[in-house]
């Protein structure tokens, strides 16, 4: 059996012979036609289509029965064509049949959760609830001790000043009394100086005219002489007077 490339070198063959008769053969006159020998051609030909390869053989067939095959293939696409719209219908039904019974899921585990954050919910109202009231007792009593705390600072605070003032008033008392037994104590020692220095002066007056009248006697008893310079008597009568 002759390989493809035998096959294709036989074609160019028997072509190049063929061009070569048709060109050598002997022209009619007064026509383009040209006489060829018969029995030579036929045999190129018959040489030609042996050299042809078996696939363009399979084409012709193919092209003789693509009729047939157009035909087998509508049917074909038809009948895929039903059962992919089998299917898609099928497929459409299932998947619907799988979204309602994920809906029906969805929506128990919605209800399901609803339901507890609702009881959740108020839980922690109340819970909210009670703590409010714990902490507006709590507020209410420590209100109460503050507002109790800031009365006794008031009431303490008041007495402090009350007592402040007394004891400012009693110091200014305490002070002028002071003052005033002072000036009394002072006048007192005063008159009480002021008579001790005149009953001395009384008594020395008397001793010093005392002393005089001993001396006079001293002079009565001696001759007449000139008297001496003696110092001064002081007479706090005649003074005063």
């Amino acid at each position: 059996m002759a390989t493809d490339g035998g096959r294709f070198y036989r074609v160019f063959e028997n072509l190049d012979e063929l061009v070569s008769v048709v060109e050598t053969a002997r022209g009619v006159l007064v026509s383009g036609s040209c006489v060829v020998p018969r029995g030579h051609v036929l045999d190129l030909l018959d040489d030609l289509r042996e050299a042809l390869p078996a696939e363009m053989e399979e084409a012709h067939t193919i092209l003789e029965q693509r009729t047939d095959l157009l035909v087998t293939a509508e049917d074909e696409a038809r009948r895929m064509v039903e059962e992919a719209r089998a299917e898609a219908a099928r497929l459409r039904a299932e998947a619907q049949d799988e979204a309602e019974q994920g809906l029906a899921l969805a929506r128990g585990q919605s209800e399901s959760t609803l339901a507890a954050a609702r009881t959740e919910s108020q839980a922690l109202a109340q819970e909210g609830r009670a703590e409010y009231e714990r902490a507006v007792t709590a507020g209410r009593r420590e209100h109460d001790r503050l507002v109790s705390d800031m009365d006794v600072h008031q009431d303490a605070q008041a007495r402090a000043e009350q007592l402040l003032a007394e004891a400012s008033h009693n110091a200014s008392a305490t002070l002028a009394e002071a003052g005033a037994r002072a000036q009394r104590i002072g006048g007192e020692a005063d008159e009480y100086v002021e008579a001790k220095l005149a009953e001395f002066a009384a008594t020395l007056t008397k001793m010093l005219r005392s002393v005089e009248a001993g001396r006079g006697k001293l002079r009565e008893r001696q001759p007449a002489a000139e008297p001496e310079p003696g110092p001064e008597l002081f007479d706090q009568d005649a003074a005063s007077g």
